[in-house]
């Protein structure tokens, strides 16, 4: 198994150094970090990302440390996949590669509702065209004998017809 101990720690009156020994990079989780833009693997990634070391936001370990040569430490330097963006001392899925495919959806959703609405209008429009023919076509029109409609006297008289006038057709 490999050494993980990085550091070395001196120690002096008034403050404690951390010393890097190690010229690689530093594996934590799934990242590897390097010191100073020092190694020539990192400068080859196009998503190179800088972490600077600042004495009010870091820890004091990490704000004390230095390297073999006795130089402060100013920076990390880690890269990120192409889908990734840096942010802090890790790397996040670029929000901007959803916009792509979010717009995509949206507008196959409304090709779709509109081809729907027109598709409906156009069986909309052949169902009227087809009545509208038959209606024309005097061969197709069925003929109804309606019965004539009963006499205004016979509905709204006060006294009902005779049952020999209804018998005999004679009601007016």
């Amino acid at each position: 198994m490999e050494e993980m101990n990085y550091f070395e720690v001196e120690q002096t009156k008034k403050t404690r150094r951390y010393i890097i020994r190690s010229n690689g990079p530093i594996e934590f989780e799934k990242y590897k970090y390097y010191w100073n833009d020092t190694l020539l693997e990192s400068k080859r990634s196009l998503n190179l990302c800088e972490y600077r070391i600042s004495w009010m936001i870091d820890s004091k370990e990490l704000d004390e440390t230095y390297n073999a040569d006795g130089v402060k430490m100013k920076s990390l330097f880690y890269y990120c996949h192409f889908a990734q963006s840096c942010m802090g001392l890790e790397c996040r899925i670029d929000s901007r590669l959803l916009v792509p495919p979010i717009f995509l959806t949206v507008f196959v959703t409304i090709f779709w509702l509109f081809k729907r609405m027109l598709w409906r209008d156009m069986k909309r429009t052949e169902r009227i065209q087809r009545e509208n023919r038959t209606a024309e076509n005097p061969a197709t029109i069925e003929r109804i004998e309606l019965e004539a409609p009963p006499s205004y006297n016979s509905v709204f008289s006060k006294v009902p017809p005779s049952y020999e006038s209804v018998t005999l057709g004679k009601v007016t």
